[in-house]
């Protein structure tokens, strides 16, 4: 189950899956906290305005650039540990060195992701999770596009640490979840403490067993991954699927107005016919039953003219199940059911 409530009480954090972790306060914090709003980019980097270029995009340090590739080559790794990073607040909140943008509103939004993030964005968005033809694995980790067009340059890693471009279909299936995990914890990345990236991995290595092979544990996330993505277009298929047939059948119905109402009619004076039948019957039933009780019959007598009403009941009844079959079984071949004919007439006759 996924929460998506941002509040967050206080000196911990709510995660999307509603485990909620203690975190750790730093000592200070340096500068008045600013959430992280999406918004129209002011730098004049990611919006052009009239015919004025765009300014260079900022180049990144050699450190940052270190700290990107130390991600990158471990981030199969740190997968495979989610559940262990997912219970530590300090890991939870390490930051990585990625910078992902849109045109137009540039950076905001994404500002300094965590390794939780990541992790809990890897979960959700199943398609950021590849499987090339070959059977080759690899991670979307890096978003840069359009909000609008859609169009964008995505990057992924592979397992064995190669980093490669890529245009992503449903772009904004990847961003949209990845911003709003993003600045669900934006003031957690302000308060609590975290872990360096180089920290986490000392950690992990330090508690892993060496006889331990993480690629089945990689394997493992990669289809449950598929199988997310499919329970995902089975319930568009059906959404899809649905609305056709709600148009198809209202559309044949209006078609065939004249003619299922006739056989509609026809049944319903036949049913009501029966009903009426089987309700003097049933009178009839409870007379007996009276001079039963009073004495007046006895029980040979009482049973000896209770059976044929009986029979005449059940036979009433399978009459009116008959009519009803013949109906259904009329339209049943186009997709139209019972209930859709009846519920057509209630609403035609305001019942």
């Amino acid at each position: 189950m996924t929460h998506s409530n941002t509040e967050q009480p206080k000196n911990s954090i709510t995660l999307m899956n509603g485990a909620v972790l203690e975190c750790i306060p730093k000592e200070s914090h340096q500068d008045d906290f600013v959430p992280d709003k999406m918004k129209l980019d002011a730098t004049g980097t990611y919006l052009r305005i009239g015919n004025k270029p765009c300014k260079p995009l900022p180049r990144t340090t050699e450190d940052v650039e270190q700290q990107k590739k130390l991600f990158t080559d471990n981030a199969f790794y740190l997968l495979a540990h989610s559940e262990r990073i997912m219970h530590d607040s300090r890991m939870f909140l390490t930051p990585v060195a990625v910078q992902n943008v849109l045109a137009y509103t540039g950076t905001s939004g994404f500002h300094t992701p965590t390794l939780g993030i990541y992790l809990e964005w890897w979960n959700e968005c199943s398609i950021a999770l590849r499987t090339d033809k070959d059977g080759n694995r690899s991670l979307v980790f890096h978003l840069a596009g359009s909000p609008l067009s859609g169009t964008n340059q995505c990057a992924e890693v592979y397992e064995d640490g190669r980093i490669e471009p890529i245009h992503v279909s449903s772009f904004a299936s990847h961003w949209r979840p990845f911003a709003a995990i993003n600045t669900r914890y934006d003031e957690a990345k302000h308060m609590y403490q975290a872990y360096t990236l180089e920290q986490v991995l000392d950690i992990l290595h330090a508690e892993d067993d060496e006889s331990w092979d993480y690629s089945s544990e990689i394997k493992e996330r990669f289809m449950q991954a598929e199988i997310n993505e499919l329970k995902k277009k089975v319930e568009r298929l059906t959404k899809e699927s649905e609305k056709w047939y709600s148009m198809y059948k209202d559309t044949y119905m209006k078609y065939k107005d004249a003619e299922i109402r006739e056989a509609f009619s026809t049944f319903q004076s036949f049913r009501e016919e029966c009903e009426a039948q089987i309700n003097s019957t049933n009178m009839r039933k409870r007379a007996l039953k009276a001079e039963l009780k009073s004495g007046r019959m006895d029980n040979i007598a009482y049973q000896h003219t209770l059976t044929p009403l009986n029979k005449q009941i059940r036979d009433l009844e399978f009459r009116v199940s008959t009519k009803k079959y013949e109906l259904i079984n009329k339209y049943i071949s186009e997709g139209i059911s019972y209930d859709t004919i009846e519920s057509y007439m209630n609403k035609k006759n305001n019942i």
